[in-house]
């Protein structure tokens, strides 16, 4: 046996020995790789979160409108109302050489103030409103003074023309003629195609659409186009646009048919092309796009503005626009001053057959200096307003075009 002092001796000397060792077994208390234990893989740091996409900054978007879109020489101040979508000033600009003045240069309202004379045609004038880098122009239009206030007879036929025709709707150019499509009275089956005449502000009647097209041999084919037409319009170059339906019966929401609604244009030389709309085979829509990519149930042509879009109406009175360039959209309202005259009043018939003048307050009035037929039938000489005016179509800022189920068209010269 070994002797106490040694033991404890060498006890002394093992002890730092076996600590070490069981330090090393554990993976501690040195930076020696331990060979008996698997290797700790390193904790990696977590990645740094993307930064946030910037938002983007909305395109200011600018609107402009107004109450009226026509005035006469020495008439009333135009207003002129303009809405930037960032808040930012509006700016504005009348253009280089159009008569008249604006009140203002900016502000969100401004006031276009028309020439007290000098004109001798109808002339268009261009405002536009600017600001944040958009734009947005409105046209008016002067027009001429039309005379002492009244109700006139428009003929729209010679005395040796035959009596069968009827117009069945009327449209109105920047020149104050008058056009009015005519139709057989007789049943649809037995009509035929319709015709055309536009009426000269002196009374001068010439023939579009008829025994020859637009001054060419007849092209019945083309007519036959227009056989079912609800309301046209005229440009200021003299284009035509017609709102069609083909089968003659308005079509419904998701309804096949071999031919849908459209609205076709006619230049002054008579060259015929599908506008907006398809013309083949279809399911019933109202869809918005550029030409045949466009869609409508049953579009009634209501106006044409002085930058020469078109305005409808389709099924259940949806208001849509077509552009010159034949791009369709739908709006929520018409524009206030599309058919309003140069106070902003447009006109209708009440449930008792008497026009109406609702301003742009939206209050209705009886209009005043109008005759009116007794018993609602025609008289002739045709000096009064029958219970069936229901076309009215502005031929000047104070003047309108009236039509109605007889057949009799009216120039109505407003009091003002």
């Amino acid at each position: 046996m070994m002797p106490l002092a040694v033991r404890d001796q060498t006890m002394k000397h093992l002890r730092p020995l076996l600590l070490c060792g069981l330090l090393s077994a554990c993976g501690g208390g040195s930076d020696a790789p331990n060979s008996g234990a698997l290797p700790v893989p390193p904790v990696a740091a977590p990645a740094p979160s993307p930064a946030p996409a910037p938002t983007p900054i909305p395109t200011p978007t600018l609107t402009i409108s107004s109450p009226t879109l026509r005035t006469l020489p020495g008439g009333p101040a135009v207003p002129l109302t303009a809405q930037l979508s960032s808040g930012a000033t509006v700016n504005w600009t009348l253009a280089a050489g159009a008569p008249g003045t604006l009140s203002a240069q900016s502000g969100n309202s401004v006031r276009y103030l028309p020439p007290s004379g000098g004109l001798t045609a109808t002339t268009p004038v261009n405002i536009t409103a600017s600001g944040d880098g958009v734009s947005a122009t409105l046209t008016l239009a002067i027009t001429l003074e039309p005379g002492a206030p009244g109700l006139y007879s428009v003929a729209w036929r010679t005395s040796t023309e035959p009596t069968m025709w009827q117009p069945v709707s009327v449209a109105t150019d920047t020149a104050e003629n008058i056009y009015a499509l005519l139709e057989v009275s007789a049943s649809p089956s037995r009509r035929g195609p319709p015709e055309l005449v536009k009426i000269a502000p002196n009374g001068a009647i010439t023939s579009l659409i008829g025994a020859t097209w637009f001054g060419q041999p007849e092209n019945r084919a083309n007519a036959q186009r227009l056989y079912f037409t609800s309301g046209f319009a005229v440009d200021r170059a003299g284009n035509l646009y017609f709102a069609t339906t083909p089968i003659g019966v308005a079509l419904k929401l998701g309804e096949q048919a071999s031919s849908g609604p459209n609205i076709v244009k006619i230049t002054p030389s008579g060259v015929l092309s599908e506008f907006a709309g398809g013309v083949g085979e279809q399911i019933g829509a109202m869809t918005d796009g550029a030409g045949s990519a466009a869609r409508f149930l049953n579009p009634r042509i209501v106006g044409i503005d002085y930058d020469d879009n078109v305005y409808l109406l389709d099924a259940n009175d949806t208001p849509r626009k077509v552009t010159p360039g034949g791009v369709v959209t739908t709006l929520k309202a018409l524009p206030a001053g599309l058919n309003a005259d140069l106070n902003g009043n447009t006109y209708s018939t009440d449930a008792t057959f008497k026009l109406t003048r609702t301003n742009p307050a939206g209050v209705t009035t009886t209009v005043p200096g109008v005759p009116y037929c007794v018993d609602g039938r025609p008289a002739l000489p045709l000096s009064c307003l029958n219970e069936s005016a229901y076309m009215f179509r502005p031929i000047s800022a104070a003047s309108y075009v009236l039509l109605d189920q007889y057949g009799a068209i009216r120039r109505l010269v407003l009091q003002r």
